[in-house]
């Protein structure tokens, strides 16, 4: 964002998102009357209004591991054909009506729990449906402003809910978020409830400890969601690190690692991928596996949520059932324009902290960029023209070997006069192990095992004698390396604006 001047656009979901941690309409248009130098026009008051009118009418509830959607929706086409229709009750458009909130109390066990005691206070009836669990993904996305305009409301009542086992957890007394942490949490848990969202913190930030305050303050099962078997290490130990979370009690679910928490509620850290694969498993993971999907989860807690959007990561939303979702970033765009997506997948945006703010703060470091031009070789400029390929034209000005050299320089100066831990980028892979061979340094790329990963990365966080990394696309997400404070990149995705930010994060956490 610029110093001195930001520049915002009123969508409908940015409004779905402010009432969903507790704006009202009219405190919405009284605030913009302020700041606005001239009346503010009545089509964009009307829009306001149409936006925000039909919020929280329509909740999504999960009771005994089956979907219920609470309010008269049947009549759209695509949500009829989600309904599960009860036996003997085939083609009826009938709904479930529940009874007052005393009589509701006293049915617990029968009734929905959470959402209809909240909308008893208004409507005397409930109406409910049971839909298909395959189809919560079209029906949620049915429900935005730009189709039915009910956006879907998911909170979870947890402190009530007394059908799933409570999981004993605290924070630790060093586990001390800072304010903009503990600002984020107050939008996730505003009214005593826990509601469905994203938060995005930058790089360094502190999102981890968001993460697992959120899943002390539920209390319940928790399923956290990470890229790679790097994150899912890195996870297991955050969670170990801020709170008090027995040895037994959190597990972790990877191809090379298939562990079980003892009780009945614990912390599973698994990947998107092992969630997702649809291919033949062993025997021990199909077991573990179906475990997952079958338990209710208090918190789907999702780590670089910009990815879920993604066809194959997209199915975990379906597949785990969850009473509350979270998700983490530090970049919420994709160059696909399916960021939107979220909107319906998890939730709205519940709170976005200022990249600016914390850098004033001191929270998080203040990152010098500068751009080095390497002219090209003769011999290699004229290979340059001719090719038509453009893979070829690509290799020629990555391997230019004035880039190297500069590489080389620059890697002696960090390394020899200032003492400083760097990584290099290379999404060329070609040209990230011939760098790096050359140059005698650590290498880690999609084919690195997951051991050598793990020992190459704690030879750079402990060791004098590794200073220098060499990294692909595969170290943009969730490896926290908190020693690195110089990043040099020599190849890249040109254009992509997630890219830029993630790497950028790899530095930025305080020194």
């Amino acid at each position: 964002r610029p110093e001195s001047m930001h520049e915002y656009n009123l969508t409908p979901h940015s409004l779905y998102a402010a009432v969903s941690v507790g704006l009202e309409t009219e405190t919405i248009i009284s605030v913009l009357n302020k700041l606005s130098k001239a009346k503010l026009p009545e089509e964009m008051i009307d829009f306001i209004h149409k936006s925000t009118a039909n919020y929280g009418k329509v909740k999504l509830v999960l009771k005994k591991n089956k979907y219920f959607v609470l309010k008269r929706l049947l009549k759209d086409e695509v949500i009829a054909q989600a309904r599960i229709t009860p036996e003997g009750n085939q083609g009826s458009d009938e709904f479930t009506v529940g009874k007052s909130a005393g009589e509701i109390e006293r049915g617990h066990d029968e009734l929905l729990n959470e959402a209809e005691l909240a909308a008893a206070a208004e409507e005397k009836e409930i109406h409910s449906f049971e839909i298909d669990p395959a189809q919560v993904e079209n029906v949620k996305q049915r429900c935005l402003p730009n189709a039915l305009n009910y956006p879907m409301l998911e909170e979870y009542d947890f402190r009530n809910d007394t059908v799933n086992p409570n999981l004993e957890v605290e924070l630790k007394p060093h586990a001390q978020p800072r304010p903009y942490q503990e600002k984020s949490l107050s939008k996730m848990f505003g009214n005593g409830k826990a509601r469905s969202g994203i938060i995005v913190l930058p790089c360094g930030a502190g999102k981890s400890l968001v993460g697992v305050s959120a899943a002390s303050r539920i209390k319940k099962s928790c399923l956290c969601l990470a890229t790679n078997a790097v994150s899912v290490d890195q996870w297991a130990y955050q969670f170990k690190l801020w709170s008090t979370i027995k040895e037994d009690q959190i597990c972790r679910f990877t191809s090379d690692s298939k562990e079980r928490f003892r009780g009945n509620a614990g912390v599973v850290v698994t990947t998107y991928n092992m969630i997702a694969f649809s291919g033949k498993r062993s025997e021990e993971a199909e077991k573990i596996i179906e475990e997952i999907r079958n338990r209710e989860w208090g918190l789907l807690l999702m780590d670089e949520v910009h990815v879920v959007p993604a066809h194959m990561f997209r199915k975990v939303i379906s597949l785990t059932k969850s009473h509350c979702k979270l998700g983490l970033t530090a970049t919420l765009v994709r160059e696909d324009e399916r960021i939107t997506d979220l909107n319906f997948l998890i939730g709205p945006k519940l709170y976005e902290a200022n990249w600016l703010d914390l850098v004033k703060g001191g929270f998080i470091a203040n990152v010098q960029c500068a751009e080095v031009w390497c002219p090209m070789t003769e011999e290699f400029f004229a290979e340059y023209l001719k090719k038509d390929n453009a893979k070829k034209r690509q290799a020629l000005y990555v391997m230019n070997p004035n880039k190297f050299r500069a590489c080389e320089f620059l890697i002696r100066f960090h390394e020899e006069q200032r003492g400083d831990k760097i990584i290099v980028f290379a999404d060329n892979l070609f040209a990230l192990t011939e760098y790096a061979m050359k140059l005698r340094k650590p290498m880690i790329y999609g084919a690195t095992s997951h051991p050598e990963r793990i020992k190459i990365l704690e030879a750079f966080k402990t060791s004098r004698d590794v200073n220098t990394i060499f990294l692909s696309k595969v170290g943009d997400n969730s490896i926290d390396i908190p020693e690195a404070n110089v990043i040099i990149q020599i190849s890249s995705h040109a254009g992509s604006r997630r890219q830029e930010a993630q790497r950028l994060g790899r530095i930025l956490r305080a020194k």
